[in-house]
């Protein structure tokens, strides 16, 4: 016996689509203007080159590395669940299964956003640094 197969209607995925979250673009330059920061000081705190920020202002639907979302979620200083919620618009999650995100998230919980100071203690445990330029 074979399974029914049910027919869709098409405009149910049109009205959930329209229901989407705000993209990971749009939320970070939203943060970033109710932060009362500008591009380059956020850019520069994340250790981004203005290259790839500028790819992020103008591709709506760009989704950056795990990475650089928390590089960006730190130059920003968001808590916790700020950068949760950031992070997770780019699909990505913090969980205690790696290394990488226990250390990011007991800086924060510290209060503690200097990504080079972050950085030392992720390479001191050979994980992958924060940011895309090099030091």
């Amino acid at each position: 016996m074979e399974p029914k197969i049910r027919a869709v209607n098409p405009h149910l995925f049109e009205q959930l689509i329209a229901q989407r979250e705000e993209s990971f673009s749009k939320s970070l330059l939203r943060l970033i203007d109710e932060k009362g920061m500008t591009d380059p000081q956020v850019y520069k705190r994340a250790n981004l080159d203005r290259k790839l920020f500028s790819k992020i202002r103008i591709q709506k639907d760009y989704r950056p590395s795990k990475t650089t979302a928390l590089a960006l979620a730190i130059a920003l200083e968001l808590n916790l669940d700020e950068l949760k919620v950031l992070i997770g618009r780019a699909g990505y999650a913090l969980t205690h299964a790696s290394k990488l995100d226990i250390i990011v998230e007991y800086f924060l919980s510290q209060g503690i956003y200097d990504l080079f100071q972050i950085n030392e203690v992720l390479f001191a445990f050979d994980q992958p640094l924060l940011g895309g330029r090099s030091f």
